[in-house]
C-alpha cells in the first residue's frame, strides 16, 4: 500500500491514525524520517523486527534504532538517564530546531533483545519530522533502519532510491513528496561518565563539544 503526502505539516488526522494502526499491527512501513527513509515497526513485536532483518539481510547481532516522539517514551527503554542525557536531550531533542541526535543508554531489563543484537544498550532518537511524531503519539516507538539492504552505503533521500526489492516486500510506504536530508543521525554513547563517539552525522562533533562544553571521547 501507498501513501502519498504533499505537505507534511498537513497530513490529516485519519492518515495519520492508519499509519499507526498498521504499525500497531504488526505491519512493516517505509517511513521518511528527519535524515533518510527508514524501514520501521513497532518496537515490541518480534515476529516485525525479524521481517525487517530479513529485508535487510542483515546480521542478527546487529541493532536497530528506537524512534521516539516524547521523553516519556525513554523510561520504556532504558534503565536510567545521567545529567549529561539530560543537557543533550534538552538542547538538541527539544529545541524549537531539534537536531538528529541518536543517544546510546543503558537498556531496561526488560527490553527484549531482538531489537539490540543482544547487547546491553539501546540506541534511542527523538525524531523531530512531524508525521514520525505523531505516529508515534499514537502506536508508540517504533525501530527505524535505513531503507536499504545492509552493506550497502545507500541513504535514500527519496523513495526511488530505495532498492525495490526493499520496496517490494513491506506494506506499507509512505511518500511525503520531498527530498529528505539524506544524511544519518550523529550518535553518541551516554551510557558512561563520558559520552562516546559512534557515528558523526549531520550534527557535527565540534558543535556540540562547543555548545555544551563536552569532551567527546
Amino acid at each position: 500500500m501507498l501513501i502519498k503526502i504533499n505537505s507534511i505539516n498537513k497530513t490529516d488526522n485519519k492518515t495519520i491514525e492508519k499509519i499507526a494502526a498498521e504499525l500497531t499491527g504488526g505491519k512493516i512501513a517505509i517511513l521518511p524520517t528527519s535524515t533518510i527513509y527508514g524501514l520501521s515497526c513497532i518496537y515490541n513485536s518480534s515476529k516485525a523486527v525479524e521481517r525487517i532483518y530479513e529485508i535487510k539481510q542483515r546480521k542478527k547481532d546487529l541493532p536497530f534504532i528506537v524512534l521516539i516522539s516524547k521523553p516519556e517514551h525513554i523510561n520504556l527503554l532504558t534503565e536510567e538517564k545521567n545529567k549529561t542525557a539530560d543537557r543533550l536531550i534538552n538542547k538538541y531533542w527539544l529545541s524549537k530546531k531539534p537536531e538528529p541526535l541518536t543517544l546510546v543508554f543503558k537498556k531496561n531489563k526488560d527490553l527484549n533483545n531482538f531489537i539490540t543484537g543482544s547487547k546491553d544498550t539501546v540506541a534511542i532518537r527523538l525524531d523531530c519530522h512531524p508525521l514520525i511524531r505523531e505516529v508515534i503519539d499514537i502506536c508508540g516507538p517504533i525501530i527505524s533502519t535505513s531503507a536499504t539492504i545492509s552493506g550497502t552505503s545507500s541513504s535514500p533521500k527519496n523513495i526511488e532510491e530505495i532498492p525495490v526489492d526493499v520496496r517490494n516486500r513491506v506494506d506499507l510506504i509512505v511518500d511525503c513528496g520531498v527530498n529528505l536530508s539524506g544524511v544519518a543521525s550523529t550518535i553518541l554513547d551516554i551510557t558512561g561518565n563520558k559520552p562516546v563517539i559512534i557515528r558523526e552525522g549531520k550534527l557535527k562533533f565540534e558543535e556540540i563539544r562547543k555548545k555544551m562544553k563536552l569532551l567527546l571521547y
